[in-house]
């Protein structure tokens, strides 16, 4: 797991430590508090209902449609206008599908695959309008982008490899939620050892329906709850937001 959070982390040029870490999936927040640990990221957030994360996502995302195409030219060999008819053709060809289920009025973003010529990888870049002559700023954007991840740049001409266009639907509307709040400190409903740091200790065990906001976990402390289990270690405390998340930090000594 930790190779994992480096891949997407260190590996793209960012510093964890910058960062907060989302546990979410059944084990996630069984982990989450070691993770933190291990790359600093804090707080580590453990959302509500973590092990149906990923289809509460599923069933609240907006539809969307995307059309790519490969272009494979030189940038001395394209316009900006040449660019900017692909992208509006191909946002036309995704917005039809929308249409097709009732979706009136998409967004529409727009994503260039850009490489140095010669080279065999290209990095996605944002184009942020097609007004004017977007290659000098793609251009850019793709040079700061490199040498964010490798620290270099070359003096070669830039490539555009693909060209996409996404067209998104609007999101269904989702009420957040909100925990009244704690009228006193949170009821353990059982005591249970543990194994933490080659040695047993007992953790209070809490059922997480019944805790509000600004309650206060101290580890060692189970969290329980339908699709999950969160592990709070010694050192470390659960605060619980009104949002209903739990924000696990180190406690100051």
């Amino acid at each position: 797991m930790l190779g994992g959070l480096r891949l997407v982390s260190v590996q793209q040029g960012f510093d964890p430590r910058d960062f907060a870490l989302v546990a979410f999936g059944g084990a996630g927040p069984l982990h989450a508090n070691a993770l933190g640990i291990l790359t600093g990221a804090w707080p580590v957030i453990v959302p509500p209902s973590p092990g149906v994360l990923c289809a509460l996502g599923d069933a609240t995302t907006s539809k969307r449609s995307e059309a790519a195409r490969t272009v494979l030219r030189r940038f001395a060999d394209l316009t900006g206008g040449e660019l900017a008819t692909v992208l509006t053709e191909l946002a036309t060809e995704a917005s039809a599908r929308l249409a097709e289920q009732g979706v009136q009025d998409p967004s529409v973003t727009y994503q260039v695959d850009v490489r140095y010529h010669g080279q065999g990888f290209e990095i996605p870049i944002e184009v942020p309008t097609l007004d004017g002559d977007p290659l000098a700023a793609l251009a850019a954007d793709f040079d700061a982008e490199h040498e964010r991840l490798f620290s270099f740049l070359l003096g070669t001409d830039h490539e555009l490899v693909n060209a996409r266009a996404t067209v998104s639907g609007p999101r269904p509307s989702v009420a957040a939620v909100t925990l009244p709040d704690s009228e006193g400190p949170p009821t353990p409903i059982d005591t249970h050892p543990v194994h933490v740091g080659g040695g047993s200790v007992d953790a209070h065990v809490y059922d997480r329906t019944t805790l509000r906001a600004g309650d206060v976990i101290a580890g060692p402390a189970i969290v329980v709850e339908m699709d999950s289990t969160t592990l709070v270690l010694p050192g470390h405390a659960a605060t619980v937001h009104p949002s209903g998340s739990l924000l696990i930090n180190p406690v100051e000594a």
